[in-house]
Parts: C-alpha cells; sequence; structure tokens
C-alpha cells in the first residue's frame, strides 16, 4: 500500500478471537428458603384389664440442599488460534495507523456477581407416641426414628472460567517503508489461555435450622407394666461450600506473540514516540479474585428426645432410649483468590527491525 499521507487508525488487522469463554453477569437475589414439617401422632388408650400398644416406626429425608451459581464465566477452549492479518505499508504513517495486535484465543471469561445469594431452609420433625393402659393393664410404648436433614448448600459466586490449552495468539507482521508518527505499529497486547477474573460483591448467606424432639410415653395403671423404647438414627448435614471473587486458572502450552515489526526509513525521517508496540502479550496466567462483602453460614440443629415411662403401684416402669447423631456443620468459604498459573506457556515480544543503510549517501551531499 503506498500513500503519501495515512490518516489514523487507516489498517486494523487484530482484536481477533478464538475459543474464548464468555462472561457471566448477575445482578440481583438468588433465594432459596424451605420449610420442612413432620410431626406424626400415635395413641393407644385401652381400657380397665386390657394391653395398650402404641408403635411408631418413621423413616424420613428430609432434602433441603441447593445449588446456587451466578456470574461464572466459562472455560476457554483447546488448541485454537487467533492472528492478525500481516501488513505491507510504502509510504510515511500518521500516528495510531497500523493494528495487527489485541488477539485472543482459549481465554477464561470473566465471572460478575453483584447482590445476594441465600440459603436458609427451616426443618422440624416432632413425632409423638403414647400408651396409656388402665387398672391391671399393660401399656407398651415403642417408636423408631430413622431421619436424615439434608440443608447442605453449594453456592459459587463471581469465578472467573479456567483458560484453555494450548492455544495461540499472535500479532500480525507488519513490514513499512518510509516515516513513522506517534503510536504508529501496534502488534502486541496478545493473550492466550489465561484465566478470567472473578467479581463478587454483596453477600453470601447460608443459614439452616432444624429442629428434632421425638417424644415417647407409656403410661401404666395399678399392678400393671409400662415400658417404653425409643430409638433414633438421626443425621443433620448443615454443610456449606461457598466460593466468591476467585479467578480461573491459566491453562497450558499457550503462546501469545507479538508480530514483527521491519522499519525501512530514512535517517532523516526517524520514527516518533512511542512508535513500535509489539509486547504486553500474556498466556497461561491465572485470573485476580475479587471480593467485597460478607459470607455467612449460620447452623442451628435442636436435638431433644424425650422417653418417658410411668408405672402405678406394685407395677414395672421401664424407659429405654437409643440414639445415634451426627451433625455436620462443617463449612469451607473461598473468596478473593487468584488463580494458579498455567505450566509451559510463553509470551515474547515481536522482533523489531530498524533499517537506516540505503540512506546514509544522503550524509555525504549535506
Amino acid at each position: 500500500m503506498s500513500a503519501d499521507s495515512w490518516p489514523r487508525f487507516l489498517t486494523h488487522t487484530g482484536d481477533n478471537s478464538a475459543g474464548n469463554g464468555g462472561k457471566g453477569h448477575f445482578a440481583g437475589s438468588l433465594i432459596h428458603s424451605s420449610y420442612a414439617g413432620f410431626e406424626p401422632l400415635n395413641v393407644a388408650w385401652p381400657g380397665v384389664h386390657a394391653p395398650a400398644l402404641a408403635n411408631q416406626t418413621n423413616i424420613a429425608y428430609l432434602d433441603q440442599s441447593a445449588s446456587q451459581i451466578a456470574g461464572v464465566g466459562g472455560d476457554g477452549g483447546n488448541w485454537n488460534a487467533a492472528s492478525g492479518g500481516s501488513v505491507g505499508a510504502l509510504g510515511p504513517a500518521g500516528s495510531g495507523v497500523i493494528a495487527t495486535g489485541d488477539n485472543s484465543a482459549g481465554n477464561g471469561g470473566d465471572g460478575y456477581f453483584s447482590g445476594a445469594m441465600v440459603h436458609a431452609p427451616v426443618a422440624v420433625y416432632n413425632p409423638i407416641n403414647i400408651a396409656v393402659a388402665g387398672a391391671h393393664a399393660t401399656a407398651d410404648a415403642h417408636q423408631t426414628n430413622n431421619v436424615v436433614f439434608d440443608q447442605s448448600a453449594t453456592q459459587i459466586a463471581g469465578v472467573g472460567g479456567h483458560g484453555g490449552n494450548g492455544n495461540t495468539a499472535s500479532g500480525g507482521n507488519v513490514s513499512a517503508i518510509g516515516s513513522t508518527g506517534s503510536d504508529a505499529l501496534g502488534t502486541g497486547d496478545n493473550n492466550a489461555g489465561n484465566g478470567g477474573d472473578g467479581y463478587a460483591y454483596g453477600g453470601i448467606v447460608h443459614a439452616t435450622f432444624a429442629f428434632y424432639y421425638p417424644i415417647n410415653i407409656a403410661v401404666a395403671g395399678y399392678n400393671s407394666t409400662a415400658n417404653a423404647d425409643q430409638t433414633n438414627n438421626v443425621v443433620f448435614d448443615q454443610s456449606a461450600f461457598q466460593m466468591a471473587g476467585v479467578g480461573g486458572d491459566g491453562g497450558n502450552g499457550n503462546h501469545a506473540v507479538g508480530g514483527t515489526a521491519d522499519i525501512f526509513s530514512s535517517i532523516f525521517e526517524l520514527i516518533g514516540s512511542d512508535v513500535i508496540a509489539t509486547g504486553n502479550n500474556n498466556a497461561g496466567n491465572g485470573g485476580n479474585g475479587h471480593f467485597s462483602g460478607s459470607m455467612i453460614d449460620i447452623d442451628v440443629a435442636i436435638y431433644a428426645p424425650i422417653n418417658i415411662a410411668v408405672a402405678g403401684y406394685n407395677s414395672t416402669a421401664e424407659a429405654h432410649q437409643s440414639n445415634n447423631v451426627v451433625f455436620d456443620q462443617s463449612v469451607i468459604q473461598i473468596a478473593g483468590i487468584g488463580g494458579d498459573g498455567g505450566h509451559g506457556n510463553a509470551a515474547l515480544g515481536g522482533d523489531f527491525a530498524m533499517h537506516l543503510l540505503s540512506d546514509l549517501h544522503l550524509l555525504d551531499h549535506a
């Protein structure tokens, strides 16, 4: 291409993208609030000289778990290439004329989250079993409960996607003959396989409440027997995994290379300031993590089994209770963490060669 003078931004073959993960944006509220109530009642009330038997068996699984994911960037792909086209120029160039860089391939998308993420389940479990016998009678109350409370949560917000592997982003080569102005050539600023940045602003709350109080009662009259047996196998899972504002990991084996610049210019038409830019290339870098707000885990579990046997005169009262209980209120909270860099990546500035010999003979005639 030949011209006496080039206007600004005349030639632009860069800014190409391939295999990049999309950005994730979320602004608002994500709320999971559930209520589960289970209150069975079993009563046996016999007459005089009659047995009273109350048997209750409950198998309950209360699943109030939640998986909340918002504002997460997609992962970058693998083995993609984004390259700016090569440019050959003849003649004086103005400011900011040739741009073949700013290419990207296989980068993870940024994740943006702003708002609130809340998981607040409530579970109430209250089985009641009663046996009452009259005079000279037998009262037996048996209660067996197998209960699982699953109030666990996975909450992920504002997380950048991971960079891909084996991607290449390169600026196009530039060959120019003539003088160049300020910021004339740009073949750098290429990115390949970088992890996306994570931004999270707001609050992440996991607040659970579980109330479990089984009641088993046997009451016998005169000269009778009262037996109250209760067996409870209970699991409270109120664990939480909370992650916000975390940068994605960089990929492996990526290359970001600035294009080569060959300049042929007269010594009396030297290039201007900040003319050649072949650097600022990035490959396999971990994304930045940004978190501002609050991350809260509040778990309440109340377990109060009641087993009562009451016998009258000349009688036997037996109360047996067996409890196997597991409380899991663990939490993992991760916020504002940068991603890990990848392995085997290369970020190189392009080669630059300037030729002045062709016009040195002009000095003999000065």
